[in-house]
C-alpha cells in the first residue's frame, strides 16, 4: 500500500521500537518491563525478531539456535547486574590500555651467535631455527634456492599426510628464492629473514593465489592484492612456500579437506585455528609460519604441536588482508621453533599500517635487557604446584620473586563480543545461500544467534570489557610476567579481551602422547621484554630442539 507522505526518521524509529517491544517482550503499555527469568524465549519470539531485523530463517534453523539465544539472555543479566558508570565508553574502536602509536618508536632485533655449520643430512637442516638458517644463508653455506627445494619436497611428502597444506606456491617460491640468491651473491643482504622459506595461514590474501579461509564456499576465492604481512615479509626477503590450513572460517582444525594432524600424535588434530601453521612448523616443512589468534588460535595449536607460538599485543601487527572475524580481538603473530625466531619474524612484520587503524608503532628492541634479579613473576595455576614447577625454579634461581596470581572471572556476557562481531563480519554470508555449503562447523548457529543480541547489549558488553581491562591491570599489579601451564586456562580469555602478549613454549609430553607446555604473558606493549624472558626460560630446556617421528604420520 502506497503512503501519502514519507515517514520521518523519528516515526520510523518509533515504529520499529514499538514493534520490537510488542513482539519480543509482550507486556502492558504502562511502562518498560523486563521478562521474568522463567519466561522462556520461544520459536515464535525468534520469528518475530526476524521481522524487525528484516531476515528470515527456516524453522529448523530457529530450533538449532534457540538454546544459544536463551543462553545469551542470561549473559545480558550478568552485565546488567554490574554497576557501570555512565562515563564508561565501549571499546568499539579498540586499543588496549595505554594504546596508540608513540612518536619516535624504533624496531631492532638481532639474533645470538648460532655457532652452527651446515648439517650433513637435509633432515637436520630442515629442523634448524630461523637464526641458524639465517647464519647458513648469510655465510653462503646454504643457498635460498637449495633451502626452498628442500622444504617444497617435504611439503609434498608430508603435507597431504598431515592435511596441513592448502596450496603450494611453487612458482612464486622459486622466483623469490632465485631473486634472494642473486641479491645475497651481490652483497645485498636484507637481514635474518632473507632467503628463509615460510608458510602462511590461509586467511591472508595473496595476489593471484587462492585464499580459501579453510571453508568450502571460499575454496576458489582469489584476491588481487597481498596482505600487509605478506608485503612486509616480501620486503624482508622471505620466501612464501605455501598457504597452510586453518579451521573453517578460523575455527578449530577441521577444514574442507579434513582434519589437520598433530605430527607428534597423528591420532590427534593439531588444534586450531592456525592448524597448518603449527603442524607444518613442527614437522619441519617450513622455516617458520604465520598464524592469527582471536581466542587461542596461535597458542592452542602451538601447545598441541609443541612449537613456540607468539601472540603479540593487540594492534602491533597489521591485519589488513587477513580474514576479519572479530574487529576488536583479531591478532597476527609468528609460529616458530624457538623464541628468538619469533622475535626476528615479529620485528619484520610489526608496525602501524594506514589500512588497519588499530595498528600502532611502538618500540621493539630484542634482546631486551631484563634485570632478572628484580623480576616479579605471577603463577597462574594451583598454589600446590608452585614449589615444584621447573620454570619457576629457573626464574627463582635467577633471583626472581614468584607469587600466586589470581584474577576476577570474566562476566559471561562479554563473550557475546566475539559472536556479534563475527556475525557482523559474515552478515551477507549468513543471509545468503552459500552458508548451507559450510560443513563441519558451528559458525552458522553462532552467526544466526548473533542476530538476536540487541545492539545495546553488545555495547554494554564492550563497556563491561573496559571495566575488565582496568580490573585485569589492577590485579596484574606490579608483576612483570605471568607463568602457567598450557594456554593458561581461563586467563587466556583475559589476555585476549585485554590485548596482552603471550608466548607458548613446548614442554614435552605426559607420557601418553599428550603435549605439555608453559605459557608466559607480558605487560601491554612490552613484547620485547616478554620474549627476552621467554628466551631465558627456553634456553634452560631442550624441548624446542626435539622433533616428531614422521614415519608414524
Amino acid at each position: 500500500m502506497a503512503m501519502d507522505h514519507p515517514l520521518t526518521r523519528k516515526e520510523v524509529l518509533t515504529t520499529m521500537l514499538v514493534a520490537a517491544a510488542a513482539s519480543a517482550f509482550p507486556v502492558g503499555l504502562a511502562g518498560a518491563q523486563t521478562r521474568q527469568s522463567g519466561d522462556d524465549i520461544t520459536l515464535d519470539d525468534l520469528k518475530s525478531m526476524e521481522k524487525i531485523a528484516g531476515i528470515t530463517f527456516t524453522e529448523e534453523e530457529r530450533k538449532r539456535v534457540l538454546a544459544e539465544v536463551r543462553s545469551a539472555r542470561n549473559g545480558f543479566g550478568t552485565i546488567r547486574k554490574q554497576p557501570i558508570d555512565p562515563t564508561i565508553e565501549p571499546s568499539t574502536t579498540f586499543h588496549p590500555l595505554g594504546g596508540g602509536s608513540i612518536k619516535g618508536s624504533r624496531v631492532h632485533a638481532r639474533h645470538s651467535d648460532p655457532r652452527v655449520d651446515r648439517p650433513a643430512k637435509d633432515e637436520d637442516l630442515a629442523f634448524l631455527s630461523v637464526r641458524e638458517l639465517a647464519h647458513l644463508v648469510r655465510t653462503r653455506q646454504v643457498s635460498p634456492v637449495e633451502l626452498t627445494e628442500l622444504y617444497l619436497s617435504r611439503l609434498k611428502t608430508y603435507g597431504d599426510r598431515l592435511l596441513s597444506v592448502v596450496t603450494l606456491t611453487e612458482d612464486l617460491a622459486r622466483a623469490q628464492a632465485s631473486e634472494a640468491e642473486r641479491e645475497i651473491k651481490d652483497g645485498k643482504y636484507r637481514g635474518p629473514l632473507h632467503g628463509i622459506p615460510y608458510g602462511i595461514k590461509d586467511l591472508f590474501s595473496t595476489k593471484g593465489i587462492a585464499t580459501t579461509w579453510g571453508a568450502g564456499p571460499y575454496e576458489h576465492q582469489v584476491f588481487d592484492y597481498d596482505a600487509t604481512v605478506v608485503q612486509k615479509l616480501n620486503a624482508a626477503g622471505a620466501i612464501l612456500l605455501a598457504k597452510l590450513s586453518c579451521g573453517s572460517l578460523a575455527q578449530g582444525d577441521v577444514w574442507f579437506r579434513g582434519t589437520t594432524k598433530n605430527p607428534w600424535n597423528s591420532k590427534q588434530g593439531s588444534s586450531g585455528s592456525s592448524a597448518g601453521s603449527a603442524s607444518s612448523t613442527a614437522a619441519g616443512l617450513v622455516g617458520f609460519s604465520i598464524g592469527t589468534e582471536t581466542y587461542g588460535s596461535i597458542t592452542s595449536p602451538s601447545v598441541r604441536c609443541r612449537v613456540t607460538g607468539f601472540r603479540p599485543t593487540y594492534g602491533r601487527v597489521s591485519r589488513y588482508g587477513a580474514m576479519g572475524l572479530s574487529y576488536t580481538m583479531d591478532k597476527v603473530g609468528p609460529i616458530c621453533r624457538e623464541v628468538e625466531d619469533c622475535a626476528l619474524v615479529f620485528a619484520a612484520i610489526c608496525g602501524a599500517d594506514a589500512h588497519d587503524l588499530a595498528s600502532v608503532d611502538r618500540t621493539f628492541e630484542y634482546p631486551k635487557r631484563v634485570p632478572l634479579s628484580k623480576l616479579k613473576v605471577g603463577w597462574v595455576g594451583l598454589e600446590s604446584a608452585m614449589a615444584s614447577d621447573p620454570v619457576l625454579k629457573v626464574l627463582k634461581s635467577a633471583g626472581a620473586d614468584v607469587k600466586l596470581a589470581k584474577f576476577t572471572p570474566i562476566p559471561d556476557g562479554v563473550g557475546q563480543i566475539l559472536d556479534v562481531e563475527a556475525g557482523s563480519a559474515f552478515d551477507a554470508f549468513t543471509r545468503g545461500e552459500e552458508i548451507h555449503e559450510l560443513k563441519n562447523s558451528s559458525w552458522p548457529e553462532t552467526f544466526r544467534g548473533s542476530r538476536y543480541v540487541p545492539a545495546v547489549e553488545y555495547l554494554q558488553a564492550q563497556r563491561a570489557r573496559t571495566l575488565l581491562m582496568h580490573k585485569f591491570e589492577e590485579e596484574f599489579g606490579d608483576l612483570d610476567v605471568l607463568v602457567g601451564t598450557g594456554v593458561l586456562g581461563q586467563t587466556l580469555g583475559h589476555c585476549n579481551y585485554c590485548g596482552h602478549p603471550q608466548v607458548a613454549l613446548p614442554f614435552g609430553d605426559d607420557g601418553n602422547g599428550n603435549s605439555l607446555a608453559r605459557s608466559l604473558v607480558g605487560r601491554l606493549y612490552r613484547d620485547d621484554e616478554l620474549l627476552s624472558i621467554a628466551k631465558f626460560v627456553q634456553d634452560h630446556f631442550d624441548f624446542h630442539r626435539r622433533r616428531p617421528d614422521l614415519t608414524k604420520v
